[in-house]
């Protein structure tokens, strides 16, 4: 990478749907090997839940950019991505947080991840800090730090990346990865503002705390102890 090269965090969310008998048939294959009917399958299954329909970030990867999501979307997704459980008790948000290089993304969320990694993102504010990984995607990259790179690691052996990335790394120069994480920090600050306006209607304080930042009562509780 060079010194001239943008990075960008993008904040990117899963869109629950209502569980249930589904009244479209499912395409054959996969979103990529049968991209343009399953494309068209989740727009369906989409415009049953959602008044708006965001563009998903790729064709075929069906994970959406939060911060093009209409506040009366953003309740819906509350509700189905809760259910019957008490909001107090759920994790943040099914997502996380891809990263772009000049426009072209090099790694995206995994499987499970959550918008409450950004808690252990937070890590790279530290020039000394020590190699880690996310806790509940799977696969999950290796993020290091050598002198002022960063390279982030994505080979796992048991499981292959989303979508299957032909390498194995990305090299960052660290001051421009820690500057446009700072610019994402800023940007979920003023979202959080944004969602707390449903807090509310939810019967808490800060909604935010809970769906992006991964603060519910349940961990507030043993910090305390």
């Amino acid at each position: 990478m060079k010194l001239t090269d943008k990075i960008d965090f993008i904040p990117l969310i899963e869109l629950p749907t209502t569980k249930g008998a589904q009244n479209n048939r499912v395409p054959e294959g996969t979103s990529f090997t049968n991209t343009k009917e399953w494309d068209l399958y989740q727009e369906n299954e989409l415009r049953k839940n959602y008044i708006g329909i965001p563009h998903p970030i790729a064709m075929g990867i069906y994970q959406y950019r939060l911060f093009d999501i209409k506040i009366e979307d953003l309740r819906t997704i509350i509700k189905l991505h809760i259910g019957d459980m008490p909001i107090k008790d759920s994790c943040s948000l099914f997502g996380g947080y891809a990263i772009s290089i000049n426009g072209q993304i090099e790694l995206y969320p995994q499987c499970c991840g959550l918008m409450e990694e950004i808690q252990q993102w937070k890590k790279i504010l530290n020039e000394n800090f020590e190699d880690f990984s996310l806790l509940e995607c799977h696969p999950s990259p290796l993020i290091t730090k050598n002198q002022e790179r960063i390279t982030i690691f994505y080979d796992d052996k048991d499981e292959p990346f989303f979508p299957y990335f032909s390498k194995n790394k990305i090299e960052l120069d660290y001051q421009t990865t820690k500057n446009a994480f700072i610019t994402l920090l800023s940007q979920l600050h003023s979202f959080s503002e944004k969602l707390d306006n449903l807090a509310a209607e939810f019967k808490v304080d800060n909604i935010a705390d809970i769906l992006i930042w991964g603060q519910n009562e349940k961990e507030q509780s043993l910090e305390e102890t």
